[in-house]
């Protein structure tokens, strides 16, 4: 082991830690400062005659305004699962079990893989506002989206890239963490799937059910409404045909 490899692996755990501390920072900030603004007279705007200032924005909105994207499904989830992986640490448990496996070949390239793909997620799954009040969220794929994606990387996102790169450093490996082919009908499976989910909107005209599959499968939607649990249908019955014909190959 290179005397540098002990210190590499240091610094991609604390780069990769540094999302989750931050988060957890940013929201202990907040609670603390409401709490602090909550008890005190100057949270609330008050007028010259000591009554409260209460506003309220109407927004009207075209409806060919309104992004019906078929992405809009996949985007939530993949938000929804960056956000979860940056609040619980799941970068810096990747880190360590490449750690713990650092005589494999392929951990610590899966593992830098694995933490390039959340740095790359997080700003493309970001729900961009426009820059007035009734925007509202940018239609993806359109050039305000992509002009407020160049702006949607920060330092969650380097310092991520910054544990891969020490990741692979420290692991001295440089075997490729998947198979391209692998990798394309992961692709693949991903937008089949999300794009049946997206169609259950345009079959029921129920848009309530342009949401994710994670929002689907709440526990509370599921009981209000049994009906959901047919969007699961299709996506369901394709991984099960997929699954079969690669254990026939």
């Amino acid at each position: 082991m290179s005397p540098s490899t002990p210190l590499a692996w240091t610094a991609a755990l604390t780069a990769a830690a540094y999302p989750t501390w931050d988060t957890w920072k940013s929201w202990s900030d907040w609670s603390s400062a409401f709490t602090a603004s909550s008890l005190s007279e100057k949270y609330y705007m008050k007028d010259a005659y000591g009554g409260f200032t209460e506003g309220v924005v109407g927004c009207v909105r075209l409806y060919d305004s309104v992004d019906r994207s078929p992405f809009l499904p996949l985007r939530d989830d993949l938000a929804t699962l960056t956000e979860l992986a940056t609040t619980w640490a799941v970068p810096v448990l990747v880190v360590l079990v490449a750690l713990v496996r650092r005589h494999s070949a392929t951990a610590g390239p899966r593992a830098a893989w694995a933490l390039t793909l959340i740095a790359l997620v997080r700003p493309l799954s970001a729900d961009y506002q426009g820059d007035d009040i009734c925007d509202g969220s940018l239609s993806m794929f359109t050039p305000d989206w992509f002009e407020a994606l160049s702006g949607g990387w920060g330092l969650y996102e380097l310092f991520l890239l910054a544990a891969a790169l020490l990741v692979l450093l420290a692991s001295g490996s440089s075997a490729p963490p998947v198979s391209g082919r692998r990798a394309l009908k992961a692709i693949m499976d991903v937008l089949v799937v999300y794009g049946l989910v997206a169609l259950a909107p345009l079959v029921t005209g129920n848009e309530s059910l342009r949401a994710g599959l994670l929002h689907q499968l709440q526990f509370d939607d599921i009981r209000d409404h049994p009906a959901r649990l047919l969007v699961l249908v299709l996506p369901v019955g394709y991984l099960l045909w997929r699954h079969g014909r690669r254990g026939k190959g």
